[in-house]
């Protein structure tokens, strides 16, 4: 014989628990990406450079000098500091974002002094710097890294140069892939006194 009974509706108890769950998860899901879209790598506390370059501070600009050269490579210093909340791990750093058969500069070498214990202090010993890999960056520590680029074969006027102020990297925060331009502190320029006309 047929069950005549109107079908069960679930208790309101248990539809007021499925609602807290649905709002959990979309609270947790929410604050994620809040957390992992809203944090931003910064420059650092120092930089460096070779005896092949000058800076200069005016007001509140600090400026890398090196001499024009095509085909010459020049190495300097910067640091990328992790404001936190949370740890990253840098896992690519160039000169440019774009295409890479339209970039400038070219990265001819990446090398990094990470710091050996939980020291916030910047070290920037290129003797010691190991060649560039996937490295964790606790919230509130910096990564001294070592950028070596080629100077580009191209037309300069006199008293033109190339210059750039951040660096393009590539990070993990809680999982999730990020990549930003990130500003250096100071900005870097090859400049070319006498100008340029490539043979």
């Amino acid at each position: 014989m047929p069950d005549a009974r109107p079908p069960r509706t679930p208790p309101a108890r248990g539809r007021w628990r499925l609602l807290v769950a649905a709002t959990l998860a979309v609270a947790l899901c929410t604050g994620y990406l809040s957390a992992t879209l809203g944090h931003r790598l910064d420059h650092g506390s120092s930089w460096w450079h070779g005896a092949d370059a000058e800076s200069r501070t005016e007001g509140p600009r600090t400026e890398l000098r090196f001499a024009f050269n095509p085909g010459r490579q020049i190495t300097f210093g910067a640091s990328i500091r992790n404001p936190g909340p949370s740890p990253v791990t840098i896992t690519g750093i160039a000169v440019d974002d774009g295409p890479a058969d339209q970039h400038v500069f070219k990265v001819a070498r990446l090398a990094a002094n990470p710091a050996v214990d939980d020291s916030t202090a910047v070290v920037f010993y290129p003797a010691t710097a190991a060649p560039f890999g996937s490295i964790r960056v606790g919230a509130g520590m910096e990564l001294p890294v070592f950028v070596t680029i080629t100077i580009p074969d191209v037309e300069q006027a006199p008293g033109a140069g190339l210059f750039f102020d951040d660096l393009a990297v590539d990070y993990d925060v809680l999982g999730l892939p990020r990549h930003q331009r990130v500003p250096m502190g100071f900005r870097l320029l090859v400049h070319s006194a006498s100008g340029y006309v490539p043979r």
